[in-house]
C-alpha cells in the first residue's frame, strides 16, 4: 500500500509494505552522506546511488537533464501536471511492469520538489542483485549461446508485453547468480502502439554492443527474431 507526504510545495509517495521506517530523508544527499548511506555511485540517466537503509539495498535516483537541454538546465523539468512528472510516471510504469512478473526493480518511493513554473524529481527503487551487466559480461567474455537465449526470451516477454524501453543498452540489462536477466531505467519508457518501437529500442541495444570489445554480433540473431 502506498502512502503520500504533502508539505507545501513537495510531493512524497512511498510504498509501506517495502519500507519498515521511512524518512523522506533518504531523498536528501546531504543526509545520505553524513549517514554514511551510500554504498557506491552509479553512472547512467541521471544521477544515482546505491544506499543501504535499514539493512536493506536500493538505488537511488535523481533525474538532470541530457544533451543540449542540460546547458539551460540541470535538473529542472517543466511542470504541467503531478501525473506527468518524469519520477511519477516511471514509479508507475514500473508498478505495473512488476505487476505483470516482468524482470524490472520494485519501485519504492518518488519525490517531486514543485517550484513555480518547474520541478525536480528524484526516485528510489529496491536494488535488484545482480553479478554485473550485460556491457560486463560481454567485455568480459562471459556469454555464451545459453545466455544470449535467455536474454532472448526475456526481450520477448518484454514484447509481449508491448513494452518499449526509451533507453535500452547494455547497461541497462542485468545479470543475476541464476542467468536471468533484469531491464532497469525506464525513465521515458512506455507501452508501444507499433511493433516499429520495440524495433528501435532492440536496435539502440545492438548499437551500444557493437562498441564493445569481444561482441560478434550475436545480438543478429535475436534481431532477427523480432524483425
Amino acid at each position: 500500500m502506498d502512502e503520500i507526504i504533502k508539505n507545501k510545495n513537495i510531493y512524497i509517495q512511498y510504498n509501506s509494505k517495502i519500507f519498515n521506517n521511512f524518512t523522506d530523508k533518504l531523498f536528501n544527499i546531504d543526509y545520505i552522506t553524513k549517514e554514511g548511506l551510500i554504498k557506491s555511485e552509479i553512472n547512467g540517466r541521471g544521477k544515482a546511488y546505491e544506499i543501504e537503509y535499514d539493512n536493506k539495498v536500493y538505488i537511488l535516483k535523481h533525474y538532470i537533464r541530457g544533451g543540449f537541454a542540460s546547458k539551460i538546465s540541470y535538473d529542472n523539468y517543466i511542470f504541467d501536471s503531478l501525473a506527468s512528472t518524469r519520477s511519477v510516471k516511471e514509479y508507475n510504469f514500473l508498478n505495473s511492469l512488476f505487476s505483470k512478473d516482468l524482470p524490472v526493480p520494485k519501485p519504492a518511493a518518488l519525490e517531486v520538489i514543485k517550484k513555480k513554473f518547474t520541478y525536480t524529481a528524484s526516485l528510489i527503487t529496491c536494488k535488484i542483485q545482480n553479478v554485473g551487466t550485460l556491457n560486463d559480461f560481454v567485455i568480459n567474455n562471459k556469454m555464451n549461446y545459453e545466455l544470449w537465449s535467455i536474454l532472448k526470451k526475456t526481450l520477448e516477454d518484454f514484447y509481449k508485453h508491448n513494452v518499449y524501453h526509451a533507453d535500452l543498452n547494455a547497461k541497462n540489462i542485468l545479470i543475476d547468480n541464476k542467468n536471468n536477466f533484469h531491464l532497469i531505467d525506464f525513465d521515458k519508457s512506455y507501452f508501444f502502439y507499433e511493433k516499429k518501437l520495440f524495433n528501435k529500442s532492440i536496435m539502440r541495444l545492438e548499437r551500444s554492443l557493437l562498441k564493445l570489445e569481444n561482441y560478434n554480433n550475436e545480438m543478429k540473431r535475436i534481431i532477427k527474431s523480432f524483425s
